[in-house]
């Protein structure tokens, strides 16, 4: 929003990685904060031991990965400081948000809806001006089995399914956001029917079926809703939207404990939650889009949930579980936030060091493989690390902008950075070195390599 007038664009359409990539519009990710709001229901409040959910782990991840950021939002509004202790580590994060217990995407019977809260009175969207939105919004919709209902939108009672109620919200978030803003729209988790059963009895009558049938009708719903959100994900896109894609519920499995009570996630579960979505902005920040529907995209996306799936540490543990898996990931070193985490000093102390020679020992099987470079500029014996085109001997999302910039033409590469630019080796710099790098960086600081550290 306003925040843009201080970002310089990246020249339009000058680079071209894939069919609708947007490019970050930011030279310097780590010099720039952004206002970020997330917008939802009781998940996104934190409704477990009235702790702030996901966020305080998103703030955490975003502060791992070098991004400065504030969050916004009518509620906390007291504060942009608070602090959470997990497992030893001390969590310093702003507590803004837009999130309500039992609220549904749009106001009907029993329930107060987002849009109305958003927009019903004074104009959320314009009192915070975020430069994003993560919108998780739908539970309390397929909870009470609400999926197609007569609803008032204006002067105007209709029937709408309850994904037409969320493009209702989305379109409406999208008319008050700047070209320059987005919009991350996400799945919501699996409902265990078996663990919430009287939560949602309201299925037996409104499908009459039987208490037995439940369940599966429940599930039924749920896959039908998130499926719904990829193909509304995918329309935005195609008309040119800046809408991005979070898939929550594929981090968040009932059956290994990621949900507290059936509904809400445990906090295992919110870990999982705030590591995906630092993750997306990360992504988006470095020039990556998240399409909602490719086989390409869910292949990385499975690899990327079975190594934060095994890597989180359990709620039961004192120190970080440690977990030995056929693809090994590479030893990192981060350090706690310090009790400023928006400031882009403090990131650089956190970000993950890998040196080639320690993955010389590590066995991995990701496609982007960290190796020691021997060009003639390099005396031998010293240690170099693939990917780091500034040469500050880390590997993160600003090696990701230099490498861009270059590419633009804006920028430049030293002497020392251009054999480091060169990802694949084959003595030239171009896109493809730039896409190896930004899933080397992904890799390198992903929330997956476990938390706390």
């Amino acid at each position: 929003m306003n925040m843009k007038k201080l970002l310089a664009s990246l020249t339009a359409g000058s680079l071209c990685l894939g069919a609708a990539a947007v490019l970050p519009k930011s030279t310097s990710a780590a010099d720039t904060q952004y206002r970020i709001m997330c917008v939802g229901d009781s998940i996104t409040h934190g409704y477990i031991n009235g702790d702030n959910g996901y966020r305080k782990y998103l703030c955490y991840y975003l502060q791992q990965n070098g991004i400065s950021y504030d969050m916004v939002g009518p509620e906390n509004g007291w504060t942009d400081a608070a602090t959470y202790n997990w497992n030893g580590t001390t969590i310093t994060y702003d507590p803004q948000h837009c999130g309500y217990s039992g609220y549904s995407t749009m106001s009907y019977s029993g329930r107060t809806g987002i849009y109305e809260t958003l927009f019903g009175g004074s104009n959320l969207m314009e009192t915070y001006d975020p430069d994003m939105v993560l919108l998780q919004i739908g539970t309390n919709d397929l909870l009470d089995a609400s999926l197609d209902i007569r609803t008032g939108v204006g002067d105007i009672r209709e029937t709408t399914t309850a994904l037409d109620r969320l493009e209702t919200v989305v379109d409406k978030i999208l008319e008050n956001m700047d070209s320059t803003d987005v919009l991350f729209v996400t799945t919501v988790p699996d409902i265990d029917a078996n663990t919430c059963a009287s939560w949602v009895s309201s299925y037996q009558w409104t499908f009459g079926i039987t208490a037995e049938e439940i369940p599966a009708k429940v599930q039924e719903c749920v896959d039908s809703y998130n499926a719904g959100v990829k193909a509304l994900v995918a329309e935005k896109q195609a008309a040119g939207k800046n809408v991005q894609f979070g898939d929550i519920n594929s981090v968040v499995d009932y059956t290994a404990g990621d949900l507290e009570d059936g509904c809400h996630p445990s906090e295992q579960g919110y870990a999982k939650m705030g590591a995906h979505w630092a993750e997306q902005i990360t992504a988006y920040l470095g020039g990556e889009t998240t399409p909602p529907a490719t086989e390409e995209t869910t292949e990385s996306t499975t690899e990327s949930d079975v190594a934060e799936t095994e890597t989180t540490p359990s709620e039961t543990t004192a120190e970080p579980t440690e977990t030995t898996t056929e693809t090994t990931e590479p030893v990192t070193e981060t350090t706690e936030p310090t009790t400023d985490p928006t400031e882009p000093t403090t990131t650089e102390t956190t970000t993950t060091e890998t040196t080639a020679a320690e993955l010389e020992t590590t066995e991995t099987t990701t496609e982007t493989t960290v190796t020691e470079t021997t060009k003639e500029e390099f005396d031998p014996s010293d240690e170099v690390l693939l990917g780091d085109v500034n040469v500050d001997e880390k590997l993160n999302i600003l090696d990701i902008l230099t490498l861009q910039k270059y590419l633009l033409g804006s920028g430049s590469l030293s002497r020392q950075g251009y054999p480091l630019a060169d990802m694949n080796q084959d003595g030239k710099v171009n896109a493809f070195d730039l896409a190896m790098l930004k899933k080397a960086v992904l890799k390198a600081n992903s929330p997956s390599t476990g938390f706390p550290v």
